[in-house]
């Protein structure tokens, strides 16, 4: 996707956050279209005004993510309004805290459909669809830094999911490319949003809403605002990138972790050529 301008664009968790600043900013550089999709109605509703007052069309569709059904009609929906969809940003994600040998099951169960077969979801919806379009198709999958580097931490059910998406969302990358749509795997480092208060939307299959305060994440060395963040996304996205990394500062602890896989490599060598 090497032009914003004239897209359309469907953005999950565009009620808040990254998310609805990635709305907006798509907005300013030109997007005829834009839908809010977000569990929330109230905040979609915002957000979809906010991208109106800066130029773009746009609708709001409340959507939970983890309801397959929900996400085809979002879908269903996003094609009657504007005809295509150049640009799926599945971006909607929870988190919860606890230890990875402490977590019940519903807690797996609610992180797994949010954010690892939420994603899959509109993959399912969106991309037999954009077969179908004249226009180009480009998914983007919103992982994490977490989902490359894996450290014991109090998130270890989310780190183990988008482990899994970083996977699947290079596996599609190869799978679409023959068909001309691009699959991006965006790897943001902390940010200040509300993903640290997801708990409050947990749908009742996965065991109700539960109080947590939002705690603020760590103070990046380079602190910067939602929308700075959402104007390297679309620069990435404009690059046809497979990786999009907005906080490059990250880097010394992803090459750090991969050091550790090839030293490991090495003794795997090493013990091979003791043994025979």
């Amino acid at each position: 996707m090497t032009d914003i301008a004239g897209s359309v664009a469907v953005i999950t968790g565009g009620g808040s956050g990254v998310g609805r600043a990635i709305a907006v900013e798509c907005a300013r550089q030109g997007a005829r279209g834009v839908v809010i999709a977000d569990i929330e109605a109230g905040p979609a509703e915002e957000a979809a005004a906010e991208v109106r007052e800066a130029g773009a069309a746009a609708i709001a569709v409340p959507t939970d993510v983890s309801d397959r059904a929900a996400v085809e009609a979002l879908a269903a929906r996003a094609y009657e309004e504007f005809g295509e969809v150049n640009l799926l940003f599945n971006n909607a994600g929870v988190s919860k805290r606890n230890p990875i040998a402490e977590a019940p099951d519903e807690d797996w169960d609610w992180i797994t459909s949010v954010d690892l077969m939420g994603p899959m979801y509109g993959v399912y919806a969106f991309v037999p669809r954009m077969r179908e379009q004249e226009g180009p198709g480009h998914i983007i999958n919103t992982a994490s830094v977490s989902g490359l580097v894996a450290r014991q931490n109090v998130n270890g059910i989310y780190t183990s999911i988008k482990h899994g998406l970083v996977g699947v969302s290079a596996v599609l990358h190869d799978e679409l490319a023959p068909e001309g749509i691009v699959v991006s795997c965006w790897c943001p480092g902390g940010m200040l949003t509300n993903m640290r208060d997801s708990g409050r939307n947990r749908q009742d299959r996965f065991g109700g809403p539960y109080p947590e305060e939002a705690r603020p994440v760590a103070r990046e060395p380079n602190p910067m605002t939602v929308n700075d963040v959402a104007k390297r996304v679309l620069a990435a996205v404009r690059e046809n990138r497979l990786y999009i990394f907005s906080h490059p500062h990250t880097r010394p602890t992803v090459e750090a972790y991969y050091q550790q896989i090839l030293d490991d490599f090495e003794a795997g060598e090493r013990i091979a050529a003791e043994l025979g």
